[in-house]
This record gives structure tokens, C-alpha cells and sequence, in this order.
């Protein structure tokens, strides 16, 4: 074996990408940092369909939208579901 050290990586891990600023006040975050935010692996943030733009590789959501997305869905316990029109 030889004794040269070995450069580090170049690579930008997953979890060190910045968020992305966008004109219109919107932030673009990567989704695995969104995710563990919430208290979720990357995977089920994927399974939530929320509104992703791929940079680089890499998975950004919008995060008030993402945020709003995630909200709507929340249900208090034993809430009645909503009625459909035409059945009484």
C-alpha cells in the first residue's frame, strides 16, 4: 500500500446543499432537509407529492407551498369526513 494521502471528495453531501432563494420571496430547500424538519425520512416526503424541482441531482421542494400541502392534510381525531354532493 502506499502512504499518499488521498484528497478529500469534492462532493456536496446531500444534507449541506443551501437553500435557493427565489425572486418571488418562494424558498427552494433540498427535500431530505424539509423532510427531517418534519420529523420524516426523505422517501415518505417523496410519497407526499409535494412540488419538487430536480438541480443538480438533487430533490428541492418549494417550502411554503410544501408546507401548505402538508397542512391541509392534517385532521383532527375522529373528524367526520367531508360529504359529497348529491348523496343526503
Amino acid at each position: 500500500m502506499s502512504d499518499t494521502p488521498t484528497a478529500p471528495s469534492p462532493r456536496v453531501r446531500r444534507e449541506e446543499r443551501p437553500n435557493i432563494q427565489l425572486p418571488d420571496g418562494e424558498v427552494l430547500e433540498p427535500r431530505a432537509n424539509f423532510a427531517g424538519e418534519m420529523g420524516v425520512c426523505d422517501k415518505t416526503a417523496s410519497r407526499m407529492n409535494l412540488p419538487t424541482t430536480y438541480l443538480g441531482g438533487v430533490a428541492y421542494v418549494a417550502r411554503n407551498a410544501s408546507l401548505k400541502i402538508v397542512a391541509e392534510r392534517v385532521r383532527r381525531r375522529n373528524q367526520p369526513q367531508q360529504r359529497r354532493r348529491g348523496r343526503r
